[in-house]
């Protein structure tokens, strides 16, 4: 299977990839396919942002887990 990211929209996005890993595995669990897209620049890897993705037909249900997570536990 073939994805084409035209299906697929940006939920969340951070400077710190470890920010952007801990929200798609928190996604994966809640059973919400998610992807990250890094942008990063690789020789400065300050410079540049690490996007997660998720299908369009998931996009509000993600963005309802994403903003519980910032609520109740860590501010991105």
């Amino acid at each position: 299977m073939i994805i084409q990211m035209q299906d697929w929209k940006r939920v969340f996005s951070s400077s710190q990839l470890a920010a952007s890993s801990m929200v798609m595995g928190i996604l994966n669990e809640n059973e919400i396919p998610a992807k990250t897209l890094n942008k990063q620049d690789s020789s400065y890897v300050f410079l540049g942002e690490v996007e997660v993705y998720v299908p369009l037909d998931l996009y509000e249900k993600a963005q309802e887990i994403i903003s519980t997570i910032q609520i109740n536990t860590i501010q991105f």
